[in-house]
């Protein structure tokens, strides 16, 4: 059974991490798709922008300038160093005018695109010189929306020719020039707006996810619940017939004690024998009953408040149990008292937390009982082997047993502690335990009087 356990374990582990990977490959291959499709719709609006003629002012301004300055460079009126200081002023109020053009544009301030146009080359043709005279090669910007980020994506390369003739035929020439320019543009926050598109795949794929491994945890869970169910309950069943040593061990001794010799047997200790009997006979009846009600729904017991429980009947229960059990020392700190509770309840209360203490290891047991005058506070502290932090919260469920240490050579139902439970309810009282591993356990039950 527990290698079937483990087998679905790890047949669930292995599904969800499979489920996981194709969840993670679709939403890679989805943010992929998402990505281009971002691309390709910015790149669109370049091209419309630049089909537009919206650049043409642009364009014109820059290059009558950079053409009067190649003709200063020709007739030694300028320096190379000149032009850019001269293109940076120009770019300047150019970049103005280009960011109002693209932040009209949805689509460019939903992205947060910055578009830039940058001088490339200027390459001067002397005429009768086979030697070209590179006036610029870099990168330069001519007008931007905003400063240049990376990375950036080329959108489009223009190449522009142009040249000073000598005559109005256009077949003799001084010089010829060729400058080449290209346009970038750049995203800030794609990546961002991508995942924003994707909300909804991602949300729906976590909760998926997340619904698969909670059910199989569930499921897993729910499977080995039933698991402990199933061998507490054949342990109950092999078991059963402990839980009535303590009365038969007392009918026992009851008998051979009346079996004595006449002359030997004393009316007192006749008397005495008789009672035990009696008191014990009525135990096994009732706790023959505590198994059936054991097996009912929680919150089944009735309280029963018209009998009176005082020092005697304490010490009535405490003799019954020190019959089977004479090697435990029991430290009896019970005084006068009184209160009102039913008899059977109140024992069965009592020796189930004795049985408890002995199965675990105990052989000295304080008992304690104090009365206010709103309510009775029972205390039984024992010397065994204590109970862990994590036992605790379980102790109390219908046939739970500790797993740890020798505690499977001491038999039981499992329902002692939880009988005390619902008793302890039944008379909305409430039940605590302290313990710590190896320092025994203190079971404390305050119960209101009515």
């Amino acid at each position: 059974m527990k290698r079937k356990i483990l087998f679905l374990i790890i047949g669930c582990i292995v599904t969800v991490s499979a489920l996981a990977v194709i969840q993670g490959y679709f939403i890679y291959n989805t943010y992929k798709l998402k990505a281009k499709e971002a691309n390709a719709e910015i790149t669109s609006q370049f091209l419309a922008l630049e089909t537009s003629g919206k650049l043409d002012t642009l364009n014109s301004v820059w290059m009558i300038r950079t053409g009067k300055f190649i003709e200063d460079y020709y007739n030694q009126k300028a320096s190379k160093d000149e032009y850019e200081d001269m293109i940076t002023k120009v770019a300047d109020s150019l970049s103005g005018i280009m960011g109002k053009y693209v932040n009209s544009n949805k689509i460019f301030e939903e992205y947060e695109v910055n578009y830039i146009d940058y001088l490339k080359t200027i390459v001067l043709f002397r005429e009768g010189s086979k030697i070209p005279d590179t006036i610029f090669k870099g990168k330069l910007m001519l007008y931007g929306n905003n400063e240049a980020r990376t990375p950036e994506t080329a959108a489009s390369q223009s190449t522009w020719r142009d040249g000073k003739y000598t005559d109005s035929s256009l077949k003799k020439t001084n010089y010829t020039f060729e400058v080449v320019s290209q346009r970038y543009y750049s995203i800030a926050n794609w990546e961002r707006q991508v995942y924003i598109k994707m909300a909804g795949l991602l949300i729906f794929s976590v909760v998926l996810l997340s619904f698969v491994v909670i059910l199989f945890y569930l499921s897993i869970k729910n499977l080995i619940t039933q698991k402990k169910i199933a061998e507490i309950k054949t342990d109950f069943i092999n078991n059963i017939t402990h839980e009535f040593q303590t009365p038969i061990a007392a009918l026992d001794i009851a008998v051979k004690t009346l079996r004595k010799k006449e002359g030997e047997l004393t009316e007192e200790h006749f008397r005495h024998s008789l009672e035990i009997i009696d008191r014990q006979n009525i135990r096994m009846q009732k706790l023959f009953g505590q198994v059936t009600e054991a097996s009912l729904t929680e919150g089944s017991i009735t309280a029963a408040r018209e009998q009176y429980i005082d020092r005697n009947c304490i010490n009535e229960i405490l003799e019954d149990f020190m019959l089977s059990h004479p090697d435990i020392k029991i430290e009896n700190n019970v005084t006068a008292t009184t209160f009102r509770m039913d008899r059977f309840h109140f024992s069965t209360m009592l020796i189930n937390l004795l049985d408890n203490a002995v199965k675990y290891g105990a052989d000295c047991i304080t008992i304690n009982l104090k009365e206010d005058n709103d309510k009775v506070t029972l205390s039984v502290n024992d010397n065994g082997i204590g109970i862990a932090k994590k036992e605790q919260k379980a102790i109390f469920e219908k046939f739970y047993r500790v797993q740890k240490g020798n505690i499977h050579t001491s038999k039981g139902l499992g329902l002692g502690l939880f009988y005390v439970q619902q008793l302890v309810k039944a008379y909305k009282g409430y039940i605590t335990v302290n313990s710590d591993e190896g320092k025994g356990a203190e079971f404390l039950i305050s119960i209101p009087k009515p």
